[in-house]
């Protein structure tokens, strides 16, 4: 069998697996977090939150993903507890949050740095 028939047959079967991957995973709403930014992120975004009346407008749960960063040099993970992430707009770097992330809840307080 020569190279260009084995290489149509990878293509096809390579094809026809991406085309049930996309399908299947965009069906259970699945998302592949590998960054350390994404995974912390993720995991905030399935707890209970708890967050001040006065700055729940510029926190919300839909974009937390896109368009939020956390500052792990300003932030706590070495806690047994609960870990303190320092979280912060992509687009405001003055704004800043201290998430208070437990195992059943996440607590948001507003910094003044």
């Amino acid at each position: 069998m020569n190279f260009f028939k084995r290489f149509s047959f990878f293509f096809f079967g390579f094809t026809i697996g991406l085309i049930f991957l996309f399908f299947l995973m965009d069906k259970k709403d699945t998302s592949f977090n590998y960054s350390p930014n994404k995974r912390v992120l993720g995991d905030i975004l399935k707890k209970n939150w708890i967050v001040d009346p006065i700055d729940i407008t510029v926190i919300e749960r839909d974009k937390l993903l896109n368009e939020f960063r956390v500052d792990f040099s300003k932030s706590d993970t070495t806690l047994d507890s609960c870990k303190i992430y320092v979280i912060y707009p992509k687009s405001n770097t003055e704004i800043f949050f201290e998430a208070e992330n437990c195992s059943k809840t996440v607590v948001f307080k507003r910094l003044k740095l």
